[in-house]
């Protein structure tokens, strides 16, 4: 017995109805992928802007607690300066 011989791989060019709804299919597909990910970058571009504003608005808070305290501590060291004077003159009398 000798074995079957291989068949070559053969080119048909005929188009039939099967090749013509896949080409749409993946034409439909890929249309519909760059759709999507059109509205996801742009979802995401708005949410990055919003964070950036959301960024600069919380920096400048800090700043001005920042500013804030600074001058709370200011007003301590007067407040600590004048009871040590005052301390100072009631010890040298």
């Amino acid at each position: 017995m000798q074995p079957e011989p291989r068949k070559r791989l053969s080119f048909d060019p005929t188009i039939n109805a099967g090749h013509i709804l896949t080409f749409v299919a993946m034409v439909i597909g890929v249309m519909s992928s760059y759709a999507l990910l059109d509205k996801r970058i742009g979802v995401l571009e708005e949410k990055a802007t919003t964070a950036v504003v959301q960024a600069t608005d919380r920096t400048l808070e800090q700043k001005d607690a920042l500013r804030e305290i600074k001058s709370d501590i200011k007003d301590l060291q007067r407040s600590v300066n004048e009871i040590g004077r005052a301390v100072s003159a009631g010890s040298k009398k």
